[in-house]
């Protein structure tokens, strides 16, 4: 029978990935027990509270081509197989029981595709991230044009461990209707959309303060009477719209002295998604190709620690997401939840969080001229923005708060567990 609480066997790429912080506040909040199988970990300082009190780290190996970073499309499908089985083989060797639930992210390797050998009867959930498409969405549409012929054939193969997946009876969890709608039709009926949350805390408490005196970000001073303009990304890359957002912030950098523009984010382009910088500095090839005008009001704070970007989006007047389709960013749901205005570049998944004129502003992809007089009109009257900002916070805090969110994942799961192990109805007569 289930266990009450739960004990919950996770299985992740990385810890603590996505599935961390979902894991943690099961540990916590319900007292659950887990068990989260991983391959590689972050630093430390980036684990979650309740690792090692209720919650066990255990590192796995793979073999194989699972062990390289990157391999050629013909190639994907071993790759991931041999990656589903490293993470078996520990599983098997190690045998935590008992299993009531097994919830897994793939990433396109098909990390929890074995664990029924080991546990038959727990249900298995997986997040599913992103289903490919071989022309289309993210950069696709851009380079429709020059895409290599590998490239489109990796497109298409990258698809096969989640296909895998949802032939072999995994419940399918994604976080937005719009990733929900990119897979294939006969399995859309069988998802589950629930987004996993945001932790808001540090925006909580009262509105900000519009204006205020004394604003500083990373501990720089910020002029009095200056306007922030943020972009955020855990790396300024094309997709994110890095080079967007640079040719926005030399307009606005021309036209008004008293903006400052900063942008969180660093190191290479690690989504093969972008085929022409994979592995490339983004940020610096597009501010040689685009000197900014003012590098004195242009703050590139690197990578930083969430209190840094927490007091950054607080700070901001103004926060740009110039990303292309593709998964709606972490950056932008808090941005919303600090009472940012947030001016987005319109597309699908944007617009299932962006109401334009009522949560956020949206402007046209191929139209950089409105996204500068949009911004223009925010920076100059940030008080007739306001309302914005506020309907922004409120939805923010009411759908993509972490405690708002999970509690309703955390009931499924224990739906799932308690119909798994429920004794089998006798027939009549």
């Amino acid at each position: 029978m289930a266990q009450d609480p739960l004990c919950l066997l996770c299985v992740e790429p990385r810890f603590p990935g996505r599935l961390g912080a979902v894991a943690d506040w099961l540990v916590r909040t319900r007292g659950y027990r887990c068990w989260f199988f991983c391959h590689g970990v972050e630093p430390q300082d980036r684990w979650p509270g309740s690792t090692g009190r209720g919650l066990e780290v255990v590192r796995f190996d793979v073999g194989g081509v699972a062990r390289e970073r990157s391999v050629s499309w013909t190639r994907s499908l071993e790759r991931g197989l041999c990656y589903a089985y490293g993470a078996w083989e520990v599983i098997e060797a190690r045998r935590p029981r008992p299993v009531d639930v097994v919830l897994g992210r793939s990433s396109g390797l098909g990390s929890t595709l074995f664990v029924p050998a080991f546990a038959p009867r727990a249900p298995v959930v997986n997040l599913f991230d992103y289903y490919y498409h071989p022309r289309r969405l993210d950069l696709a549409d851009e380079l429709v044009d020059r895409l290599p012929p590998d490239y489109v054939n990796w497109r298409v193969a990258a698809n096969a461990m989640d296909l895998l997946d949802l032939e072999n009876g995994v419940v399918p969890w994604t976080s937005t209707e719009w990733q929900r709608s990119l897979y294939p039709s006969e399995y859309r009926g069988d998802f589950v959309v629930q987004h996993e949350g945001v932790d808001l805390r540090r925006f909580r408490g009262e509105s900000r303060r519009w204006g205020a005196r004394g604003r500083s970000i990373a501990g720089r001073p910020v002029p009095e009477g200056a306007k922030v303009v943020s972009f955020v990304a855990t790396t300024p890359d094309r997709l994110r719209g890095f080079d967007r957002f640079v040719s926005l912030a030399n307009r606005l950098l021309r036209e008004r002295p008293d903006v400052i523009c900063v942008v969180v984010g660093g190191g290479t382009v690690t989504r093969a998604l972008d085929v022409e910088h994979f592995g490339a500095d983004f940020a610096a090839i597009t501010m040689g190709r685009e000197p900014v005008v003012d590098p004195e009001r242009f703050w590139m704070l690197g990578e930083a620690a969430p209190d840094i970007v927490a007091g950054l989006l607080s700070a901001s007047d103004l926060h740009v997401d110039p990303s292309r389709p593709y998964v709606l960013s972490r950056a932008t749901v808090e941005a919303m939840a600090s009472g940012a205005v947030v001016l987005a570049w319109d597309s699908e998944p944007i617009r299932e969080v962006i109401d334009d004129g009522r949560t956020g502003l949206l402007v046209p992809p191929g139209d950089p001229e409105a996204a500068a007089r949009i911004a223009l009109g925010v920076l100059a009257d940030p008080g007739a923005h306001r309302p914005i900002g506020e309907a922004a916070r409120e939805l923010a805090r009411g759908r993509f708060d972490r405690d708002a969110c999970l509690p309703r994942l955390a009931e499924l799961l224990d739906d799932l567990a308690k119909r798994s192990y429920a004794p089998p109805k006798r027939g009549g007569g």
